[in-house]
């Protein structure tokens, strides 16, 4: 005879996903890293977790920021104006895709040197401060974030 799910725990179990995947969301936070006049990030270096954003600023300086994957390249926008500017620009990227990426400014560095840094995405529902204490103290909490899911979500704005 095969085994049958009565309708209540099927609504239990969907009840139980919405919950967990909502939690995820309300948690997402959006931290700033600025592109510097001295050709650094800052921070250079910074973890958060999955669906968390990050508002990459540019202070001063001709600077873009291009992920070593080519995800995203981002300037002025992430579409059509990407390449470096002294434009006081600043655009938001939603990570999803957990591990580390690195990035680096076209103008100052590359692949491997230069002006670069890295995000590392850490998985929201596995880690022991998932109620709420920030992974990473370098980061700066700016915002609640509620973008779609994907790799990478950017959004372009302009100051």
């Amino acid at each position: 005879m095969p085994h049958r799910f009565a309708p209540s725990a099927i609504a239990r179990s969907l009840a139980a996903a919405t919950i967990a995947l909502a939690a995820s969301v309300a948690h997402a936070k959006t931290y700033v890293v600025t592109a510097n006049e001295d050709m650094t990030f800052t921070p250079s270096d910074i973890t958060i977790y999955q669906g968390d954003s990050i508002r990459f600023e540019n202070a001063g300086g001709v600077h873009n920021v291009h992920a070593d994957n080519n995800r995203f390249k981002c300037a002025v926008n992430c579409t059509t104006n990407n390449t470096p500017s002294a434009t006081l620009w600043h655009v938001t990227v939603q990570f999803n895709l957990l591990g580390t990426l690195g990035y680096y400014c076209d103008e100052h560095g590359n692949t491997t040197s230069g002006m670069r840094g890295s995000v590392t995405t850490l998985d929201r529902i596995f880690v022991d401060d998932f109620d709420g204490v920030s992974p990473n103290a370098a980061g700066v909490p700016e915002s609640q974030g509620d973008q779609a899911p994907a790799d990478f979500v950017v959004a372009d704005e302009l100051r």
